[in-house]
């Protein structure tokens, strides 16, 4: 069963929802686009081409992509990992009201093994992550509701509690050492790694974070690092000898100064703890991973981008692994969740690794005993998540996309021939290749704002529909897209989202602003003191770009954003309101001195250096949160505005959207906001998720095609 939405009462401009079940129709057959390497279980794509196509205006051809597919259709991929030769893979399910199940591959079709009482994610950060983790056949995984960790038995659906804590307390398990069960099924003396999160109390100032070890015999807590404000990615050595992890306080978040530290382990007993590398402010540490060999490998930023180092455990040295050619490339990426994975060692001397550069993820085999490298040619190029433990020795499991593909679960065997097979795509729509528009990577002058110095970065996607042909003469409106985080960044894999415009005859742009990651630390950094400047300016500059190469409707410019990139919406119909005609934020930030009072603990200081320079009065400061705050602005908006906003949202919490509306009011500009009832930091269930691209759609009907309500 799917879920659509009735309208229950308006107040305001805000819309609320009550779901109504209805019943989806035709089952949607299975795909994949041969990409020229070898796959068991590859099919082939329709190409469903009209013999004369119709001519009708940008943005109003018809498209086989529904607001229903685009909302209920398919899965969210979450993690994947291994064991016993068998993969799993977490999947997030619209149609379930967004609930995470765990679904068994060894071959095959997939077999769901969570019962449907649990939900496998973790609130850890509020972002998540790590909900679970693979040992000796068995599963520990987060529970949605008590955030509590289980021990899953795959082969008979068995759930054991692990933790049987207070509801204040979050977890994360990240690492087991030990065998989790014995012959008779039983728990052991194994052990696990964790983060717990203790929400006792439930100021963001008054959080407190830690890592812990726990006995899955005894299911004793023991501590293992705490003392700082946040922790993550702790590891096991493969000899159980050691553990490593990240660790860091504010006011860094994990990209700006995340310090790796590793310790002995003896039966949860930790000693010599020693400092590896990371330096606060400076040097961000990521993704400390072991190879098979027990030799401790990592990702850091010290050169400018986040490249791959070992760490020599007899002289305490760190030495970069010295790809040639490869020195500016990132080798990772911010960790906004945990169990972020781009690499992985099957062997003391082969490694698979991935990198991004221009907004495009590659992967390479490393042969780590002389440090070459070779290009493998794998189509997969965005949305990178490896099972952090091998098949084999030349075999991995992972997530990823590429431009004509969606959202996939993988194996990939490199043993004679470089085989990749599909366990799973996210949607099985059967997307037409003529319907596909292809991404292009732009790099275009800042001509908007202050800044004018160096280049900024997007991906652009032409109208496609090869059913239709829009009027001699005329260009397409633009939907301009801009990423959350701030630090974070769009890659060029296949989104359905951006289909569904594209086939309806609009242009996107997903700008890369200055702040975004994938370009190095430099580029990351320039949005330090500049947020809501200069990646609003960017997204300017890339409209203007494109109006200038004539590819755009100057006339017919819409920007939509979630969170962060919401606050780059309002952001830019505040300065620059001749450039765009319409604009949608979702969850997105109307008062930055509002948010950094009542954001959760993870980003409390996040928007502080984002914002002030270093030494900052509090008239400077004060000063500040006037200027960039949209909500005391909003009497210079003359574009109608779209909120779209979660009413259990602790990142960015509804009254930021309550207050937007307010000033738009009292301003008597037009604005609507529609409130999702059960939603946070995202859109988990299908309702919420149809509603929103239907209300969207309406929106830029009337605001970029200029169409009578009436007509549509």
């Amino acid at each position: 069963m799917a879920m659509r939405v009735s309208l229950l009462w308006s107040l305001r401009g805000r819309i609320f929802f009550k779901p109504r079940l209805t019943t989806l129709s035709t089952p949607i057959p299975k795909y994949f686009l041969n990409r020229g390497i070898h796959s068991t279980n590859n099919l082939a794509i329709p190409t469903n081409v009209m013999s004369t196509p119709v001519t009708a205006p940008f943005g109003q051809w018809k498209s086989p992509i529904s607001s229903t597919l685009l909302g209920a259709d398919g899965v969210q991929f979450e993690s994947i990992v291994t064991t016993n030769g068998k993969v799993y893979v977490n999947e997030s399910r619209p149609k379930e009201q967004g609930r995470s199940c765990i679904v068994e591959y060894s071959g095959g079709e997939g077999r769901d093994i969570l019962p449907a009482k649990y939900d496998a994610s973790t609130k850890i950060h509020e972002y998540g992550g790590a909900s679970m983790i693979a040992s000796n056949g068995h599963i520990i995984f987060s529970d949605r509701a008590t955030q509590d960790l289980y021990k899953l038995d795959p082969s008979t659906g068995n759930v054991e509690q692990v933790t049987k804590t207070d509801t204040a307390l979050r977890y994360a398990c990240t690492s087991v050492m030990g065998s989790s069960s014995d012959s008779d099924g039983q728990a052991d003396s194994g052990w696990l790694l964790a983060i717990e999160e203790d929400h006792t109390k439930p100021l963001p100032s008054e959080v407190r974070n830690r890592l812990v070890a726990i006995n899955m015999q005894s299911k004793e807590i023991v501590n293992v690092a705490s003392g700082d404000d946040f922790y993550s990615a702790a590891q096991f050595s493969p000899d159980g000898s050691r553990v490593c992890w990240n660790q860091w306080s504010h006011p860094d978040m994990p990209w700006t100064g995340a310090r790796l530290y590793v310790a002995k382990w003896n039966n949860g007993q930790v000693t010599d703890v020693h400092h590896v590398s990371g330096v606060p402010k400076k040097e961000s540490v990521s993704q400390p991973r072991w190879g098979v060999d027990n030799t401790l490998y990592f990702t850091s930023d010290r050169s400018g981008y986040w490249q791959l180092y070992r760490y020599h455990f007899d002289t305490s040295e760190c030495q970069r692994v010295a790809l040639h050619g490869l020195e500016e490339v990132d080798f990772s990426q911010p960790d906004w969740r945990l169990g972020n994975c781009t690499y992985l060692c099957l062997s003391p001397t082969l490694m698979i690794a991935s990198y991004t550069k221009n907004a495009r993820w590659s992967f390479i085999r490393i042969d780590l005993s002389n440090d070459s490298w070779q290009d493998m040619n794998v189509p997969v190029t965005d949305t990178i998540i490896l099972a952090d433990t091998p098949l084999s020795d030349t075999k991995i499991a992972l997530l990823g996309s590429s431009e004509t593909t969606f959202s996939t679960a993988f194996t990939l065997d490199i043993a004679d021939t470089i085989t990749l097979n599909v366990l799973k795509a996210a949607s099985e729509f059967p997307m037409p290749s003529g319907l596909v528009s292809k991404p292009e990577h732009i790099s275009f002058p800042r001509v908007q704002g202050k800044n004018l110095e160096g280049m900024a970065h997007a991906i652009f996607y032409e109208p496609q529909n090869p059913d239709y042909l829009a009027p001699s003469g005329t260009l397409p409106p633009l939907i301009v897209c801009v990423h959350g985080g701030p630090t974070s960044q769009t890659g060029t894999g296949l989104n359905i989202t951006d289909q569904y415009w594209t086939s309806r005859g609009y242009a996107v742009v997903w700008v890369n602003y200055g702040g975004s990651s994938g370009y190095g630390r430099a580029y990351r950094d320039i949005l330090n003191g500049q947020w809501g400047i200069i990646d609003t300016a960017d997204a300017a500059s890339c409209v203007s770009y494109l109006a200038s190469t004539g590819r755009i409707d100057q006339n017919g410019i819409g920007i939509r954003g979630q969170s962060a990139g919401g606050y780059i919406v309002l952001q830019a119909l505040c300065d620059y309101p001749n450039l765009f005609a319409g604009g949608n934020s979702l969850y997105g930030i109307g008062n930055v001195r509002t948010l950094c009072e009542d954001t959760h603990k993870f980003e409390s200081h996040y928007a502080f250096a984002l914002l002030f320079d270093p030494g900052a009065d509090e008239d400077e400061k004060n000063r500040i949160f006037s200027e960039r705050s949209p909500c005391l602005k909003a009497d210079k908006i003359t574009a109608p505005l779209l909120l779209l906003q979660g009413d259990e949202d602790l990142v960015v919490p509804l009254n930021q959207a309550e207050e937007m509306v307010e000033m738009m009011t009292k301003a008597g500009r037009e604005s609507k906001l529609v409130v999702f009832h059960g939603e946070g930091h995202g859109f988990r269930q299908a309702e919420s998720r149809i509603t929103a691209v239907e209300e969207e759609e309406k929106w830029w009907k009337k605001a970029l095609l200029k169409m009578d309500p009436a007509d549509f």
